[in-house]
């Protein structure tokens, strides 16, 4: 069975029709080296943050960050295009979740009653 890179690239959405078939083939086959980078760190190295590399892969892939070796190759750098409107982001969500009561909590703090000395419920 032959292995068809053209296909892949489609699939993964690097290749479109239009004058940028170049830059979106460059960044599959860049992605696909940071992809042979993580797999051989997970193998080397215990504690290994797999998810944190596999997001930015992910974001490099979308355009929101971009990614580059250091020059002996063991280091992935990593910057975000627009640090500022992923901070806004990240703090528009933390304000939303505060914002929004628990339907748990609410139901929880309900249901607590206390007991006097005694034994007997608090009014």
């Amino acid at each position: 069975m032959t292995f068809d890179v053209l296909k892949l690239l489609e699939q993964e959405g690097y290749i479109k029709n239009g004058k940028d078939n170049l830059v979106h083939a460059e960044k599959a086959f860049f992605a696909a080296r940071v992809m042979r980078w993580i797999k051989n760190k997970v193998r080397t190295e215990p504690n290994f943050n797999l998810q944190a590399y596999l997001t930015m892969l992910l974001y490099y892939k979308t355009g929101v960050a971009d990614l580059k070796f250091s020059e002996k190759e063991d280091t992935l750098l990593y910057k975000m295009k627009k640090p500022e409107d992923e901070a806004q982001n990240i703090v528009d969500e933390l304000i939303k979740s505060i914002s929004k009561p628990s339907s748990g909590a609410t139901k929880e703090r309900t249901s607590i009653t206390t007991e006097d000395a005694d034994g007997t419920p608090d009014a």
